[in-house]
């Protein structure tokens, strides 16, 4: 698989810092609230990124229990 963009994310219990890497430096980075109604925003706001494909990214995030669990459980469909 040939990555072209990580997208790293800090999760709290009420935001998400968002950022993408790719090449060689970050190219995007944005804060949402921790809610479905605001992630979907922000994968929007992801897909209009230039060469950006979902299948060639890679998501990281630490395990914080159940305070992840919105965007861990997010469909991308």
């Amino acid at each position: 698989m040939d990555i072209h963009h990580f997208i790293g994310i800090d999760v709290s219990k009420n935001t998400l810092d968002w950022a993408v890497y790719a090449n060689k430096g970050i190219i995007w980075q944005t804060q949402s609230e921790n809610s479905p109604t605001a992630i979907r925003a922000v994968i929007k706001q992801l897909q209009a990124l230039p060469d950006f494909d979902r299948s060639n990214c890679v998501v990281c995030m630490e395990h914080t229990g159940l305070v992840r669990h919105e965007v861990a459980r997010f469909e991308y469909g």
